[in-house]
């Protein structure tokens, strides 16, 4: 459904994304001769741009250290370092033995753990509960952790937190790879928004365009919109798409529920002609008369009195009006699409690369079911464009459900030859050269379908459209002008409802 162009993001795994991270870690590290803890602290800081770091430690690399809490403070000489160099944590005031790191008070073990550039020591409690609640638990990432002294500028690194619990350390790591993840300057990654996927999707800032962040395709199959993190909603904006969600289609389903209630009383009983009251008649038995709680008698059939029948019987027309071919609606059509929807989606997980022999089938019929996922949710989300169109767009809606049906019987039909072609892939195997044509020749026509919807339709318009101009639009239904202050036609639609 994309271009030909190359995309802007790749999918890779999580160990993939962290390897990317030490790399670059590495590379600081090795060129400006720190270690890679302070290297960390230093990519954190500046937001994990490389071009920066380098461009400020080759400049002045010794600043930049002081200036990140990278380099010794000088010890207060006047702090009382008496009772034998005894020690106590900072914050709960343990006492520990050497500075060196551990002590015994009664026979307990005490590790009191300091950054390497401050003399402020901390027990392993302390600085856990410390990062707990400042930073790991925190939605937003900091870009420094400072050391828990109120006026200490050191900062908190790797080679500090490896002295503290497996847990402390565990979770550092999850805090470095989230900043990695979510404060990169040079690149935008991101976690598949599906349940228990292990891939991530790294995006290329500088190649972001609108036809690839609103459909992003994982290779776990699921396709969403990069920017809100919905499942792919094109050609629906995300506002639109967020407002369908939260506030449309509960709305919809409000008033589809009182309309059937409303469809059952008008199947169900008619009004009587003389009280006006609503009148319920379930078996007609030898007549058609009804006596309303009025003591008002009248022909269910046509609602007139007792004359002018025969024996009881209405040779008068019926009132009932013909019944029309339904129309769906968007409510309807987004329904029946989830279902298409979950459906694709089952086939691609229920896809079993282990029964094909050959790897180039394998490839070819995993991308046609992938095709055919982002085929049904687009068609999905059509139905959302279609809802947007008010009834003065008429002429646009016909013909947007038109293209729809017609684009649904191609995904329909592409979707039997993909099942025809894994089955024969199991034993003589797929014609690849077919089948990839097809997925071509689907993938270009959703990829000029979404153009369509972009430029609005422009090929369908009212007569009365043409070389107008000025403060008015023209109605599709009726061609009548109204202001743009409008969004319903004053002469087709009653304003008040």
């Amino acid at each position: 459904m994309e271009n030909d162009g190359e995309r802007p993001y790749s999918v890779l795994t999580r160990d993939g994304v962290e390897e990317k991270m030490k790399k670059q870690i590495d590379d600081i590290s090795g060129i400006f001769l720190v270690s890679k803890s302070d290297a960390t602290v230093l990519l954190m800081r500046l937001r994990w741009d490389s071009l920066r770091a380098s461009e400020r430690l080759d400049e002045d690399k010794e600043k930049l250290l002081t200036e990140s809490g990278l380099k010794s403070v000088v010890f207060d000489s006047n702090l009382d370092s008496s009772d034998d160099d005894v020690v106590s944590c900072g914050i709960c005031s343990k006492i520990g033995g050497e500075f060196s790191g551990q002590g015994k008070v009664d026979d307990v073990d005490v590790d009191l753990i300091s950054t390497p550039f401050c003399a402020h020591t901390f027990c392993k409690t302390c600085w856990s509960e410390y990062l707990e609640k400042n930073f790991f638990s925190l939605e937003e990432n900091k870009t420094a952790i400072p050391c828990p002294h109120r006026d200490c500028r050191s900062v908190v690194g790797p080679d500090t937190v490896e002295k503290l619990t497996v847990r402390d350390q565990d979770m550092y790591k999850k805090y470095v790879l989230r900043s990695y993840r979510e404060e990169n300057r040079e690149l935008k990654i991101k976690q598949c928004p599906t349940l228990n996927c292990g891939f991530e999707i790294e995006f290329d800032r500088e190649k972001e365009d609108d036809e690839h962040s609103l459909n992003v395709v994982c290779l776990c199959g699921h396709v969403f919109c990069w920017r809100c993190m919905l499942e792919s909603h094109r050609p629906v904006t995300c506002n639109n798409a967020n407002d369908w969600l939260s506030r449309d289609l509960k709305n919809l389903l409000e008033d589809s529920y009182i309309s059937s209630s409303l469809s059952w009383v008008d199947k169900n009983t008619k009004t009587c002609p003389h009280c006006f009251r609503h009148v319920q008649f379930d078996s007609f038995g030898w007549s058609n008369f009804v006596t309303c709680a009025c003591s008002g008698q009248f022909c269910w059939r046509c609602l007139g009195p007792s004359e002018g029948h025969v024996f009881g019987n209405c040779v008068a027309p019926s009132l009932e009006r013909i019944a029309a071919k339904p129309v769906s609606s968007c409510l309807d059509l987004w329904d029946a699409s989830q279902i298409s929807l979950a459906l694709a989606k089952s086939e691609l997980e229920a896809f079993e690369p282990t029964d094909l022999k050959e790897e180039q089938d394998i490839k070819v019929i995993k991308q046609g079911l992938m095709l055919i996922v982002q085929c049904r949710q687009f068609l999905k989300w059509i139905c959302v464009y279609d809802y947007l169109h008010t009834d003065c767009d008429m002429a646009k809606r016909e013909y947007l459900r038109f293209l729809k049906e017609h684009a649904a019987t191609l995904v329909q039909s592409f979707s039997e030859t993909i099942k025809k072609e894994a089955e024969r892939a199991k034993t003589l195997g797929c014609e690849r050269v077919k089948l990839s044509t097809d997925i071509s020749n689907i993938g270009n026509y959703f990829y000029h379908f979404v153009n369509t919807l972009r430029d609005g339709l422009v090929e369908v318009k009212a007569k009365s459209y043409d070389n107008y101009g000025g403060p008015y639009w023209l109605c599709d239904r009726c061609t009548y002008g109204n202001s743009w202050f409008i969004k319903k036609c004053m002469m087709c639609i009653d304003p008040i409802l």
